[in-house]
């Protein structure tokens, strides 16, 4: 049984991986294929994008509006995450975690292939949607990893999702930038057959049908429970939910991945401008990024499960992210980058579990799938709005004044936290 569960695990983690890193491959890529679809100049879909990043941009310059552009498609990802993930938790509920996992890491393999062959750009806005909907499955892996972990080793559990989903937003941009290097696709881009970058594409497509045939062949169903919510959506439900605390914990996720994501979206202007760093370079910072995120919530996180409260790791962790952000600000040299760095990811690795783990003992057992899914899509919502917000400010106010801003909003998390009760009793 230990056994089965650690190979439920690999491919729960396989799983959100692939989401995010099908969320955030297309960063380092998101320039040269907006260029590409803007020299082509006869797709209506892309005039219309282009026309509201300009809107937005106010101030002309065409690198800001492609800046923009980029945040646009990353938020249309994410603000379909947003709408899908209660509903694919709370279908989990009824019809059980390894069928909709299986419907929808189909569908994502559907959306990559649809990415491959984007020669137009409406076509690539179909596979971001496609891909954006069916990405919102995170929540119904989180509630399978909830049912495969009892309440003392939630927070484990929790951790080894939450290093999936960490490591795929450093590693997609890195294996974005690599996988795009490999040319042996190009002749059927220079047809017209595959969209740019086609080997990229490839990669993530490939990823995900792995991930499929895994969900397939080794993923066992989880008992299926009756949802004692009932609704359309659980978000327009929101108020009929008796557990209080779990929705002031998912206005909480909303605020740090606020907070969190603004940074990380602009910290690629920051190295680039300020530091003269390269995509490899930027790639490998996030790499870094991604190795101590990946060594706190595979290792650290369990050590610590069961000796302190959820409550208290998400504090540690906030600690550790408003130094990372005072480093930033107060700190000039590449150096101070580097030790700012290491504290955001080491926070960050802290507070993702911790919430997680806290929003999932705040739900009953058969509502594992719907209180993840909401407590998951406030998170999009977050993802959705921060790259355009935050893009925003960083090209008018300047990079100080952006991780200020990430710093405010962490300090409201933190009041809102210490003013929630560690584990309530209540269940919705």
């Amino acid at each position: 049984m230990p056994n089965q569960n650690q190979h439920i695990k690999r491919i729960l983690f396989l799983t959100v991986f692939t989401d995010m890193m099908g969320f955030s491959i297309l960063f380092p890529l998101f320039p040269r294929t907006i260029t590409h679809f803007l020299e082509k100049g006869d797709d209506p879909i892309f005039s219309i994008f282009y026309t509201w990043s300009q809107w937005l941009g106010e101030c002309g310059d065409t690198k800001y509006t492609l800046v923009l552009f980029g945040g646009i498609l990353g938020s249309i990802y994410s603000f379909l995450q947003f709408l899908s993930a209660p509903v694919w938790g709370k279908l989990s509920d009824r019809l059980g975690r390894r069928f909709i996992l299986i419907f929808t890491t189909f569908g994502s393999v559907f959306g990559y292939s649809l990415w491959l062959f984007s020669s137009s750009f409406w076509m690539f806005v179909l596979s971001r949607v496609v891909t954006g909907i069916t990405g919102g499955n995170i929540s119904v892996a989180s509630a399978a990893m909830a049912d495969h972990t009892e309440e003392k080793t939630r927070a484990s559990g929790m951790g080894m999702i939450g290093a999936g989903i960490g490591l795929g937003f450093v590693m997609g941009p890195l294996l974005g930038g690599i996988s795009s290097t490999f040319t042996f696709l190009d002749p059927f881009y220079q047809s017209g057959t595959l969209v740019i970058f086609p080997v990229s594409a490839l990669f993530a497509l490939l990823v995900a049908f792995v991930n499929l045939i895994m969900i397939i062949l080794f993923l066992p169903e989880t008992k299926v429970h009756v949802s004692t919510l009932k609704g359309i959506h659980p978000i327009l439900n929101i108020k009929n939910i008796q557990s209080k605390t779990l929705v002031r914990l998912c206005v909480l996720n909303l605020l740090f991945l606020t907070s969190f994501s603004g940074f990380e979206f602009v910290i690629n202007f920051y190295l680039s401008e300020g530091f003269s760093f390269t995509p490899k370079s930027i790639g490998l910072s996030f790499l870094y990024m991604g190795t101590i995120i990946v060594l706190v919530q595979g290792g650290l996180v369990r050590r610590l499960n069961g000796m302190i409260s959820e409550k208290r790791m998400v504090e540690y962790g906030s600690a550790g992210v408003l130094m990372g952000l005072l480093v930033l600000i107060f700190g000039d040299t590449i150096y101070h980058v580097f030790v700012a760095l290491f504290f955001l990811a080491f926070g960050a690795s802290l507070v993702n579990p911790g919430l997680s783990s806290f929003a999932s003992l705040e739900s009953g057992k058969a509502d594992q799938g719907m209180a993840m899914g909401l407590f998951r899509s406030f998170g999009s919502l977050a993802r959705a709005v921060s790259p355009i917000l935050f893009s925003i400010i960083y090209f008018q106010k300047g990079p100080q004044f952006t991780f200020v801003l990430s710093m405010l909003i962490l300090i409201v998390f933190g009041y809102l936290l210490h003013q929630t009760k560690s584990h309530s009793s209540s269940r919705i």
